[in-house]
């Protein structure tokens, strides 16, 4: 998999708890860091004793805020075209 970490262009968000016992921070990080290598825009966020999900309420406050500014800054649709006039 890590052969194919050269194709991706796409910003990447990873937000996850530090004892995520699926996915090891370790393999997130270094995902990460190869990307920043690469040049590929990567925000990473790791909550301390977290899981595999949040259990804290200030984790999920800060997830959310989190995830709807990447949204915005980079899913957010361009406004459309005026309608060219006749």
């Amino acid at each position: 998999m890590i052969t194919h970490f050269k194709d991706i262009r796409a910003p990447l968000f990873v937000l996850q708890g530090d004892n995520d016992t699926r996915i090891p921070k370790e393999e997130s990080g270094r995902l990460a860091d190869i990307l920043k290598k690469q040049g590929n825009v990567v925000d990473a966020v790791f909550h301390p004793e977290e899981g595999r999900g949040f259990d804290k309420l200030e984790n999920w406050i800060d997830s959310a805020r989190r995830l709807a500014a990447w949204f915005d800054r980079y899913l957010k649709y361009a406004p459309a075209a005026p309608a060219a006039s006749k």
